[in-house]
Protein backbone atom coordinates (compact mmCIF):
# COMPACT_ATOMS: atom_id res chain seq x y z
CA UNK A 1 0.00 0.00 0.00
CA UNK A 2 2.75 2.40 1.01
CA UNK A 3 4.63 1.47 -2.15
CA UNK A 4 1.58 2.20 -4.32
CA UNK A 5 1.16 5.63 -2.68
CA UNK A 6 4.82 6.39 -3.30
CA UNK A 7 4.52 5.41 -6.96
CA UNK A 8 1.43 7.61 -7.37
CA UNK A 9 3.25 10.52 -5.70
CA UNK A 10 6.24 10.16 -7.99
CA UNK A 11 3.97 9.89 -11.02
CA UNK A 12 2.18 13.06 -9.98
CA UNK A 13 5.49 14.90 -9.54
CA UNK A 14 6.70 13.82 -12.98
CA UNK A 15 3.40 14.91 -14.56
CA UNK A 16 3.66 18.27 -12.82
CA UNK A 17 7.24 18.77 -14.07
CA UNK A 18 6.19 17.78 -17.59
CA UNK A 19 3.31 20.24 -17.46
CA UNK A 20 5.68 23.02 -16.38
CA UNK A 21 7.90 22.36 -19.39
CA UNK A 22 4.87 22.30 -21.72
CA UNK A 23 3.57 25.60 -20.32
CA UNK A 24 7.02 27.22 -20.60
CA UNK A 25 7.33 26.07 -24.21
CA UNK A 26 3.80 27.21 -25.01
CA UNK A 27 4.70 30.79 -24.13
CA UNK A 28 6.89 30.95 -27.25
CA UNK A 29 4.25 29.44 -29.55
CA UNK A 30 1.12 30.80 -31.17
CA UNK A 31 -2.12 30.29 -29.30
CA UNK A 32 -5.41 29.60 -31.15
CA UNK A 33 -6.16 33.32 -30.96
CA UNK A 34 -2.70 34.15 -32.39
CA UNK A 35 -2.34 33.12 -36.04
CA UNK A 36 1.05 31.85 -37.17
CA UNK A 37 1.54 34.99 -39.28
CA UNK A 38 1.01 37.26 -36.27
CA UNK A 39 3.41 35.16 -34.22
CA UNK A 40 6.01 35.40 -37.00
CA UNK A 41 5.65 39.19 -37.14
CA UNK A 42 6.04 39.43 -33.36
CA UNK A 43 9.10 37.18 -33.48
CA UNK A 44 10.70 39.36 -36.20
CA UNK A 45 9.98 42.53 -34.25
CA UNK A 46 11.54 40.99 -31.14
CA UNK A 47 14.59 39.93 -33.14
CA UNK A 48 15.04 43.39 -34.65
CA UNK A 49 14.84 44.99 -31.20
CA UNK A 50 17.35 42.48 -29.84
CA UNK A 51 19.77 43.01 -32.75
CA UNK A 52 19.56 46.79 -32.34
CA UNK A 53 20.42 46.50 -28.66
CA UNK A 54 23.29 44.08 -29.36
CA UNK A 55 24.76 46.36 -32.03
CA UNK A 56 24.95 49.31 -29.61
CA UNK A 57 26.38 47.56 -26.59
CA UNK A 58 30.02 47.11 -27.64
CA UNK A 59 30.45 50.79 -28.35
CA UNK A 60 28.89 52.53 -25.37
CA UNK A 61 28.88 50.19 -22.38
CA UNK A 62 31.31 50.36 -19.47
CA UNK A 63 31.60 47.12 -17.58
CA UNK A 64 33.90 44.79 -15.67
CA UNK A 65 33.33 41.10 -15.14
CA UNK A 66 34.68 37.59 -14.87
CA UNK A 67 33.93 34.80 -17.31
CA UNK A 68 34.99 31.26 -18.11
CA UNK A 69 36.09 29.81 -21.43
CA UNK A 70 36.46 26.22 -22.57
CA UNK A 71 36.72 24.31 -25.83
CA UNK A 72 36.14 20.70 -26.77
CA UNK A 73 39.84 19.78 -27.06
CA UNK A 74 40.75 20.86 -23.53
CA UNK A 75 39.86 19.56 -20.11
CA UNK A 76 40.84 22.90 -18.57
CA UNK A 77 38.33 25.59 -17.69
CA UNK A 78 40.07 28.93 -18.24
CA UNK A 79 39.05 32.00 -16.23
CA UNK A 80 39.32 35.64 -17.33
CA UNK A 81 38.60 39.10 -16.00
CA UNK A 82 37.55 41.64 -18.59
CA UNK A 83 37.37 45.43 -18.27
CA UNK A 84 35.78 47.58 -20.97
CA UNK A 85 35.28 51.33 -20.99
CA UNK A 86 34.87 54.29 -23.31
CA UNK A 87 36.91 57.47 -22.87
CA UNK A 88 36.63 60.53 -25.12
CA UNK A 89 34.86 58.48 -27.78
CA UNK A 90 37.50 55.71 -27.83
CA UNK A 91 37.10 52.10 -26.64
CA UNK A 92 39.54 50.41 -24.27
CA UNK A 93 39.63 46.82 -23.10
CA UNK A 94 41.79 44.69 -20.82
CA UNK A 95 41.66 40.91 -20.60
CA UNK A 96 43.43 39.26 -17.66
CA UNK A 97 44.05 35.50 -17.44
CA UNK A 98 43.03 34.23 -14.01
CA UNK A 99 44.66 30.79 -14.32
CA UNK A 100 48.32 29.91 -14.80
CA UNK A 101 50.98 32.59 -15.28
CA UNK A 102 49.69 36.14 -14.89
CA UNK A 103 49.08 37.38 -18.43
CA UNK A 104 47.06 40.20 -19.90
CA UNK A 105 45.93 41.46 -23.29
CA UNK A 106 45.43 45.21 -23.55
CA UNK A 107 43.43 46.56 -26.48
CA UNK A 108 43.89 50.22 -27.27
CA UNK A 109 40.52 50.90 -28.80
CA UNK A 110 39.38 52.70 -31.84
CA UNK A 111 37.14 55.71 -32.35
CA UNK A 112 33.46 54.95 -31.90
CA UNK A 113 32.81 55.93 -35.52
CA UNK A 114 35.43 53.40 -36.64
CA UNK A 115 34.10 49.87 -37.10
CA UNK A 116 35.81 46.51 -37.44
CA UNK A 117 35.04 44.42 -40.56
CA UNK A 118 32.60 42.23 -38.65
CA UNK A 119 30.82 45.27 -37.19
CA UNK A 120 30.54 46.83 -40.62
CA UNK A 121 29.13 43.72 -42.24
CA UNK A 122 26.61 43.24 -39.44
CA UNK A 123 25.47 46.84 -39.69
CA UNK A 124 25.55 47.09 -43.48
CA UNK A 125 28.32 49.69 -43.55
CA UNK A 126 30.58 48.13 -46.19
CA UNK A 127 29.02 49.80 -49.21
CA UNK A 128 32.03 48.83 -51.34
CA UNK A 129 31.03 45.19 -51.17
CA UNK A 130 27.65 46.03 -52.68
CA UNK A 131 25.85 43.08 -54.17
CA UNK A 132 28.41 40.61 -52.77
CA UNK A 133 27.11 41.20 -49.26
CA UNK A 134 24.26 38.78 -48.57
CA UNK A 135 21.99 39.56 -45.64
CA UNK A 136 22.72 37.51 -42.55
CA UNK A 137 19.14 36.23 -42.53
CA UNK A 138 20.01 34.43 -45.78
CA UNK A 139 23.00 32.77 -44.10
CA UNK A 140 21.54 31.97 -40.68
CA UNK A 141 18.14 31.30 -39.16
CA UNK A 142 17.49 33.33 -36.00
CA UNK A 143 14.99 32.39 -33.34
CA UNK A 144 14.36 33.59 -29.82
CA UNK A 145 13.96 30.45 -27.72
CA UNK A 146 13.44 31.21 -24.03
CA UNK A 147 14.67 33.23 -21.05
CA UNK A 148 17.33 32.13 -18.59
CA UNK A 149 19.41 33.55 -15.75
CA UNK A 150 23.15 34.05 -16.29
CA UNK A 151 25.53 35.78 -13.86
CA UNK A 152 22.52 36.77 -11.78
CA UNK A 153 20.90 38.58 -14.73
CA UNK A 154 17.96 37.75 -16.99
CA UNK A 155 18.97 36.85 -20.51
CA UNK A 156 17.15 36.13 -23.76
CA UNK A 157 18.39 32.97 -25.49
CA UNK A 158 18.94 33.44 -29.23
CA UNK A 159 19.48 30.39 -31.44
CA UNK A 160 21.53 30.96 -34.61
CA UNK A 161 21.34 28.07 -37.09
CA UNK A 162 23.47 28.09 -40.28
CA UNK A 163 21.69 27.44 -43.57
CA UNK A 164 24.60 25.42 -44.99
CA UNK A 165 27.45 23.18 -43.83
CA UNK A 166 30.15 25.83 -44.27
CA UNK A 167 29.65 27.68 -40.99
CA UNK A 168 28.88 26.96 -37.34
CA UNK A 169 25.79 27.64 -35.28
CA UNK A 170 25.48 29.55 -32.02
CA UNK A 171 23.32 29.73 -28.93
CA UNK A 172 23.64 33.19 -27.39
CA UNK A 173 22.28 34.32 -24.04
CA UNK A 174 21.80 38.08 -24.39
CA UNK A 175 21.42 40.34 -21.37
CA UNK A 176 17.91 41.81 -21.50
CA UNK A 177 18.95 45.17 -20.07
CA UNK A 178 22.13 45.91 -22.04
CA UNK A 179 22.33 43.54 -25.02
CA UNK A 180 25.67 42.15 -23.84
CA UNK A 181 26.20 38.47 -24.66
CA UNK A 182 26.50 36.77 -21.27
CA UNK A 183 26.92 33.22 -22.58
CA UNK A 184 27.89 31.85 -25.98
CA UNK A 185 27.94 28.30 -27.30
CA UNK A 186 29.45 27.59 -30.72
CA UNK A 187 28.01 24.38 -32.18
CA UNK A 188 28.97 22.22 -35.17
CA UNK A 189 26.69 20.39 -37.59
CA UNK A 190 26.42 17.34 -35.34
CA UNK A 191 25.33 19.36 -32.31
CA UNK A 192 28.69 19.21 -30.51
CA UNK A 193 29.64 22.25 -28.44
CA UNK A 194 32.99 23.45 -29.81
CA UNK A 195 33.48 26.50 -27.62
CA UNK A 196 31.71 27.97 -24.61
CA UNK A 197 32.16 31.16 -22.66
CA UNK A 198 29.99 32.38 -19.84
CA UNK A 199 30.02 35.35 -17.49
CA UNK A 200 30.04 34.53 -13.79
CA UNK A 201 29.74 38.11 -12.55
CA UNK A 202 29.18 41.49 -14.17
CA UNK A 203 29.56 45.06 -12.86
CA UNK A 204 27.93 47.73 -15.05
CA UNK A 205 29.20 50.63 -12.93
CA UNK A 206 32.96 50.13 -12.65
CA UNK A 207 35.32 52.85 -11.40
CA UNK A 208 36.78 54.04 -14.73
CA UNK A 209 39.70 55.86 -13.09
CA UNK A 210 40.60 52.70 -11.21
CA UNK A 211 40.51 50.70 -14.45
CA UNK A 212 42.74 53.24 -16.18
CA UNK A 213 45.32 53.32 -13.39
CA UNK A 214 45.45 49.58 -12.68
CA UNK A 215 48.97 48.25 -13.42
CA UNK A 216 49.29 45.82 -16.29
CA UNK A 217 50.42 42.26 -15.75
CA UNK A 218 54.13 41.53 -16.04
CA UNK A 219 53.41 39.53 -19.18
CA UNK A 220 51.13 41.54 -21.39
CA UNK A 221 50.48 42.23 -25.05
CA UNK A 222 48.98 45.29 -26.66
CA UNK A 223 46.55 44.32 -29.41
CA UNK A 224 45.66 46.71 -32.20
CA UNK A 225 41.95 46.50 -32.94
CA UNK A 226 42.25 47.93 -36.44
CA UNK A 227 43.36 46.55 -39.78
CA UNK A 228 45.17 49.79 -40.39
CA UNK A 229 43.69 53.23 -40.49
CA UNK A 230 40.06 53.73 -39.59
CA UNK A 231 37.79 51.63 -41.79
CA UNK A 232 40.62 50.53 -44.06
CA UNK A 233 38.72 47.56 -45.35
CA UNK A 234 38.34 46.75 -49.01
CA UNK A 235 36.06 44.90 -51.36
CA UNK A 236 37.12 43.36 -54.64
CA UNK A 237 39.87 40.75 -54.72
CA UNK A 238 43.26 40.31 -53.03
CA UNK A 239 46.44 41.39 -54.82
CA UNK A 240 48.74 38.71 -56.19
CA UNK A 241 46.44 35.82 -55.34
CA UNK A 242 43.03 34.54 -56.37
CA UNK A 243 40.71 32.66 -54.03
CA UNK A 244 38.37 30.91 -56.45
CA UNK A 245 35.90 29.61 -53.85
CA UNK A 246 34.67 31.00 -50.54
CA UNK A 247 31.51 30.02 -48.67
CA UNK A 248 28.41 31.93 -49.71
CA UNK A 249 28.05 35.17 -47.78
CA UNK A 250 31.70 35.55 -46.85
CA UNK A 251 33.43 38.67 -48.18
CA UNK A 252 37.04 39.73 -48.62
CA UNK A 253 37.72 42.53 -46.12
CA UNK A 254 41.46 43.12 -46.20
CA UNK A 255 44.99 42.04 -47.00
CA UNK A 256 48.09 42.51 -44.85
CA UNK A 257 51.77 41.70 -45.10
CA UNK A 258 52.28 40.04 -41.72
CA UNK A 259 55.90 39.03 -42.15
CA UNK A 260 58.62 39.87 -44.69
CA UNK A 261 57.01 37.87 -47.49
CA UNK A 262 53.83 36.47 -45.94
CA UNK A 263 50.39 37.64 -47.08
CA UNK A 264 47.26 37.39 -44.95
CA UNK A 265 43.88 37.56 -46.72
CA UNK A 266 40.88 38.16 -44.43
CA UNK A 267 37.25 37.11 -44.91
CA UNK A 268 34.10 37.36 -42.79
CA UNK A 269 30.37 36.83 -43.08
CA UNK A 270 29.66 39.13 -40.15
CA UNK A 271 29.63 36.42 -37.49
CA UNK A 272 32.49 34.10 -38.46
CA UNK A 273 35.93 34.88 -39.85
CA UNK A 274 38.80 33.08 -41.55
CA UNK A 275 42.18 34.09 -42.93
CA UNK A 276 44.40 32.68 -45.67
CA UNK A 277 48.16 32.86 -44.96
CA UNK A 278 50.55 32.47 -47.89
CA UNK A 279 54.35 32.58 -47.57
CA UNK A 280 57.37 31.22 -49.50
CA UNK A 281 58.70 27.87 -48.26
CA UNK A 282 62.31 26.69 -48.48
CA UNK A 283 61.24 23.03 -48.31
CA UNK A 284 58.11 20.99 -48.87
CA UNK A 285 55.62 22.39 -46.32
CA UNK A 286 53.55 20.05 -44.14
CA UNK A 287 50.02 19.29 -45.25
CA UNK A 288 47.05 18.32 -43.14
CA UNK A 289 44.45 19.68 -40.77
CA UNK A 290 44.24 20.54 -37.09
CA UNK A 291 41.50 21.90 -34.87
CA UNK A 292 41.34 23.59 -31.50
CA UNK A 293 37.82 24.20 -30.38
CA UNK A 294 36.06 26.01 -33.21
CA UNK A 295 39.28 27.16 -34.88
CA UNK A 296 40.47 25.00 -37.75
CA UNK A 297 43.86 25.18 -39.50
CA UNK A 298 44.15 23.52 -42.91
CA UNK A 299 47.73 23.38 -44.27
CA UNK A 300 48.55 22.91 -47.92
CA UNK A 301 50.81 24.38 -50.60
CA UNK A 302 50.50 26.48 -53.72
CA UNK A 303 53.00 27.27 -56.46
CA UNK A 304 53.87 30.63 -57.99
CA UNK A 305 56.26 30.37 -60.92
CA UNK A 306 58.91 27.96 -59.57
CA UNK A 307 58.45 28.90 -55.89
CA UNK A 308 56.52 26.69 -53.47
CA UNK A 309 54.45 28.63 -50.94
CA UNK A 310 53.07 27.39 -47.64
CA UNK A 311 49.30 27.86 -47.56
CA UNK A 312 47.29 27.86 -44.33
CA UNK A 313 43.58 28.54 -43.92
CA UNK A 314 42.76 29.44 -40.31
CA UNK A 315 39.39 30.40 -38.90
CA UNK A 316 36.07 29.63 -37.29
CA UNK A 317 34.77 27.48 -40.13
CA UNK A 318 34.25 23.73 -40.54
CA UNK A 319 37.11 21.66 -41.97
CA UNK A 320 35.20 20.98 -45.20
CA UNK A 321 35.02 24.72 -45.87
CA UNK A 322 38.70 25.34 -45.06
CA UNK A 323 39.78 22.54 -47.39
CA UNK A 324 37.69 23.87 -50.27
CA UNK A 325 39.05 27.40 -49.75
CA UNK A 326 42.64 26.11 -49.84
CA UNK A 327 41.99 24.08 -52.99
CA UNK A 328 40.89 27.24 -54.80
CA UNK A 329 43.91 29.46 -54.01
CA UNK A 330 46.09 30.30 -57.02
CA UNK A 331 48.64 32.93 -58.01
CA UNK A 332 47.57 35.72 -60.33
CA UNK A 333 49.63 37.45 -62.99
CA UNK A 334 52.01 40.06 -61.64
Amino acid sequence: MRKAVLIRSLSGLLLLQAAQFVFADAETRATPSQPAQATSVAQNQSLQALFAKMSRVSHNLNYQGAFTYEHQNSSTLQGFRVSHWVEDGVEYERLLYLNGPEREIVRHGQALDCFSPGDQLLQGRLSSIGSRLIGLDELYQFQIRYTERVAGRMATVLQVVPRDEFRYGYVLSVDQETGLVLKSLMIDGTGRILERYQFLELDLNPDIKQLQEAPTARLHRVANAQLGGCNRTQGGEPEGWAVKWIPSGFAFVGQQRVRDAADMLMYTDGLSTFSVFIEPASAQPPEGIGQRGATVAFMSKVKRDDQIHRLTVVGEIPAVAAERVAAGVAATAK
